[in-house]
């Protein structure tokens, strides 16, 4: 596939190349944010869905070589970036071109997985509105999540970003099927509420859900706070959400 319009752009302090979309849906900090809490063993396979040019499938590659990343995208010029992004940076990544709920992995299943899906139900929308489809979902949540947690081995870790009021749907989707959930909030300001939420969970667990230490991402003067800084720059340590009681 011809892709013309995109732009080669850098993230983690210039530590990974990420040609994108020139116009349309580009990356923002949310799978930066996302791919820093995935806890990263040893030769695991991680399951990216909804992969885009794969902004979170090459960050954690680069934290771990020994990774087995697999990403799945429906849209074909982003699946195609996100293998030449691949090859950009020397990360080998396994990209598929396919629907949510595809057969393809129906027998394959991962020690994590990963996703940064579209936020927008585009029945709340008009038409005008809709302007980039990456934001759009194209199945409900509930579906979505669905297949993630199939693909998931037990006592796998599945991890997901959202908004704050679809905290409600993703944790009924969940069901009793996870435990150990924990929920990060992300705050643009000091005395905002919340932008995003992070929810981690692991697989059969029966641990209790806890809600953790928020992010604040903007200093009063809209500068990011060192704690965003430090994450944007690919210091993924625990401290970093620590540091934003």
């Amino acid at each position: 596939m011809e892709i013309t319009e995109f732009t080669e752009d850098l993230i983690l302090n210039g530590k990974i190349r990420l040609c994108q979309p020139k116009h349309g849906y580009r990356i923002a900090i949310d799978p930066i944010l996302l791919a820093s809490v995935v806890e990263l063993k040893k030769k695991q396979t991680i399951l990216d869905v909804g992969c885009g040019v794969g902004t979170i499938s090459l960050i954690l590659k680069y934290m771990d070589s020994s990774q087995t990343i697999t990403g799945i995208d429906i849209d074909p010029i982003m699946t195609e970036l996100c293998k030449r992004n691949s090859a950009l940076n020397n990360l080998p990544l396994n990209i598929i071109n396919c629907p949510i709920g595809t057969n393809l992995l129906k027998n394959e299943n991962f020690d994590s997985v990963v996703t940064n899906p579209p936020f927008y139900n585009p029945e709340n929308f008009r038409s005008s509105e809709k302007k980039f489809a990456a934001n759009f979902e194209t199945i409900c949540l509930k579906s979505w999540i669905s297949f993630c947690l199939k693909r998931l081995k037990p006592n796998g870790n599945f991890y997901i970003i959202h908004l704050p009021e679809r905290l409600g749907h993703i944790l009924e989707s969940l069901g009793d099927l996870v435990g150990k959930i924990e929920v990060l909030s992300v705050y643009s300001h000091k005395k905002e509420s919340a932008k995003r939420i992070i929810v981690k969970c692991k697989k059969a667990s029966k641990e209790p859900l806890k809600v953790l230490p928020g992010l604040i991402s903007h200093k009063d003067n809209n500068e990011y706070t060192e704690c965003v800084r430090s994450i944007l720059n690919g210091n993924f340590s625990e401290t970093n959400w620590i540091k934003a009681r």
